[in-house]
C-alpha cells in the first residue's frame, strides 16, 4: 500500500468514526418531519449516505453535509451552552424553530428558499440541543460579476420586499443561484415577515446586501442594473446614492461590532481578571501578571519611559488619570479596527491594567526601519520610485477608509520587506475625514521627511496619491501647493484652511 493510500485510509477511518458518533448522538433526539416527507427517517438517510463532511464546527453550532445517491442534505445542530442562550430560549421558546417556521412561511409566499425536511430536539442531558435538516441547493453564490445576475437578483429582492419579507442577514453568501438562474434563500434564521415594509427599511436592507457585495469587488454597472430591475415593482425608486449611504452605515456598524469583540470572551480573545490586574488578551498569548512584571524588570527602553522592548514584545506604558483617555486601551481597540480594514499594523497581543498604569503589548517588527530611513537608503532610482508609488497607494487606502493619524510623522510609519506598517495607534481616529484633515495629514508627513527625499519624489507621491481623486486637475495642484506651503514651515500646526475658497 502506498503512502497516499495509507493517509486516505486513515482519513476515511476518522471520518467514519465521526459519522458513527453523530448517528449515536442523534438517536436520542425527538424527530419530526415535514408532511411532504412523511416517510423520511434519519436511519434511512444515514444508511444511504455515501459522503459526509463537517462544514462548520464551533461550540454553539455544527453544520454537516451529507450526500446520498439521490440528494444532498445540510444538517445544522445547535447547542444551548451559554447561560444567556438558555435564558433567551426559556422566555422565547419559539426562537428554537425560527428558521424552520421561516422556511415554511417562504414556501407559502411562493419565495424560493431551502427546502425543510426534518427537525429534532434533545432536552437532556445538558446542554439542550436541536437540529434542522434541509435539502442542499445545487448552485453558486452571488459574485457580482454578471449583469444578468444583477437583473435576476433585483427582481428577487423586490419580490421579498413587496411581500413584507425582511432578511436581517441578507448578504451574497446567503443566496444561491441554481443552474436555471433562480435565486434561493438559505440561512433564514433572521428573517421577519411584516405586513408592510417601509421604504427606509428596504433601503437599509439593500445597504446590508451591497456592503457585503462590495467586498467581492463587483463590476461598476452591477448596482445600476440591479436597481433598474428592483425599482420596477415600486412607485418611488431607490437611488444608488441612498444605497451607498446605507452601505456605509453597515460598514461602520460592523467595524464597531468587531472592535468591541476584543473586549469580550470569544474564540480569539479572553478577559483577564485577577486581584489588581485586569485586561484583555489574545487566547494564544500566554502572558499574565507575573510575565508582565518580569518583562518590565528586564526590558530595554525604546522611547523614554513610555515604550520598552522585551524579546519580541513591545510594551507601551501609559499612566492612568481621572478624566483622561487611556492611550493604551485606545491602541488596543484601534489595532483591531485597522486589522479589519486590512491596514497593516504590528500584531496586538494584549491590554493590561495594573495599579495606576495601563500597558499595551504588541509585536516587535524585527528588521524594520522608520519611513524616512528606508526611503533615504534607496539609491536605485527605479527601486525608490516603486517604493514611493507603493507608499502613496498605501496612504490613499488609509484615507479612503476615513482613517486619520493625528500625529502622522515619518517615524510613525515602519517599513519591513517593502511593506508599510502604522504605529503609535493612540493618535488614530476613524470616522469622517474632511479635506482639511487630509491636507494636514499630508503636510505633517511631508514636513517630517528629510531633504534626501527630493521635490520630484514628493510630487510623484502626490500624483499617485491623487490618481483616483474626483477633483479637477487644477484643484489638485492648488491643494498640493497648500500642502507644500505648510510643509516648508516644518510646523504641523493646524492652519486655517478655507478649501471652499481655493
Amino acid at each position: 500500500m502506498t503512502l497516499k493510500n495509507t493517509h486516505q485510509k486513515k482519513f476515511n477511518d476518522l471520518a467514519d468514526s465521526h459519522f458513527m458518533s453523530l448517528q449515536n448522538d442523534l438517536r436520542h433526539f425527538r424527530v419530526s418531519t415535514d408532511p411532504l416527507y412523511a416517510d423520511f427517517s434519519l436511519e434511512d438517510l444515514f444508511s444511504r449516505s455515501i459522503y459526509y463532511q463537517k462544514v462548520k464546527d464551533s461550540e454553539k453550532r455544527q453544520v454537516f453535509l451529507i450526500q446520498t445517491p439521490d440528494n444532498d442534505y445540510f444538517l445544522k445542530i445547535s447547542h444551548l451552552i451559554r447561560d444567556k442562550d438558555r435564558f433567551r430560549h426559556t422566555i422565547l421558546p419559539q426562537r428554537k424553530w425560527a428558521e424552520w417556521k421561516n422556511l415554511k412561511r417562504l414556501q407559502r409566499l411562493g419565495i424560493t428558499a431551502a427546502e425543510p425536511i426534518a427537525k429534532g430536539s434533545r432536552p437532556s442531558p445538558a446542554p439542550e440541543s436541536f437540529f434542522i435538516l434541509t435539502k442542499k441547493i445545487n448552485g453558486r453564490h452571488v459574485n457580482g460579476q454578471a449583469l444578468s445576475e444583477a437583473k435576476i437578483l433585483g427582481h428577487y429582492a423586490a419580490l421579498l420586499h413587496s411581500r413584507g419579507i425582511y432578511h436581517a442577514d441578507l448578504h451574497p453568501e446567503n443566496i444561491i443561484i441554481d443552474p436555471k438562474n433562480q435565486p434561493f434563500l438559505i440561512d433564514v434564521q433572521e428573517v421577519f415577515s411584516l405586513h408592510y415594509l417601509p421604504r427606509w427599511l428596504r433601503i437599509y436592507n439593500l445597504g446590508k446586501f451591497f456592503f457585503q457585495l462590495d467586498l467581492l469587488h463587483p463590476i461598476p454597472s452591477w448596482m445600476t442594473e440591479f436597481l433598474r430591475s428592483y425599482n420596477m415593482d415600486f412607485k418611488k425608486s431607490v437611488s444608488e446614492e441612498e444605497i451607498r449611504k446605507a452601505s456605509g452605515y453597515h460598514f461602520h456598524r460592523r467595524l464597531r461590532s468587531r472592535t468591541n469583540r476584543c473586549c469580550k470572551n470569544s474564540t480569539e480573545f479572553e478577559i483577564v481578571k485577577e486581584p489588581r490586574f485586569k485586561g484583555y488578551k489574545k487566547r494564544n498569548f500566554n502572558w499574565g501578571r507575573q510575565e508582565l512584571v518580569k518583562a518590565l524588570l528586564e526590558a530595554t527602553s525604546l522611547k523614554e519611559d513610555r515604550v520598552f522592548r522585551y524579546h519580541d514584545v513591545c510594551i507601551k506604558i501609559h499612566p492612568r488619570k481621572l478624566f483622561h483617555r487611556d492611550r493604551c486601551f485606545t491602541s488596543w481597540k484601534i489595532s483591531q479596527a485597522l486589522e479589519i480594514l486590512d491596514i497593516p499594523v504590528p500584531q496586538a497581543y494584549a491590554f493590561f491594567s495594573m495599579g495606576t498604569k495601563s500597558y499595551f503589548l504588541s509585536e516587535i517588527l524585527v528588521g524594520s526601519m522608520p519611513l524616512n530611513n528606508y526611503l533615504s537608503s534607496l539609491t536605485n532610482k527605479q527601486e525608490k520610485r516603486r517604493a514611493i508609488i507603493k507608499f502613496a497607494l498605501w496612504m490613499r487606502k488609509i484615507h479612503d477608509h476615513q482613517v486619520r493619524q493625528r500625529d502622522f510623522k515619518s517615524s510613525n510609519v515602519l517599513c519591513k520587506n517593502g511593506e508599510y506598517f502604522m504605529i503609535d495607534l493612540d493618535s488614530v481616529k476613524i470616522g469622517r475625514l474632511t479635506d482639511k484633515q487630509r491636507i494636514i495629514n499630508l503636510a505633517q508627513l511631508n514636513s517630517s521627511l528629510s531633504n534626501m527625499i527630493s521635490r520630484k519624489d514628493r510630487l510623484r507621491f502626490f500624483y499617485h496619491y491623487a490618481t483616483k481623486d474626483e477633483h479637477s486637475r487644477n484643484r489638485r495642484r492648488i491643494i498640493y501647493k497648500k500642502v507644500w506651503e505648510i510643509s516648508q514651515t516644518k510646523n504641523t500646526k493646524k492652519f486655517n484652511l478655507d478649501l471652499e475658497g481655493l
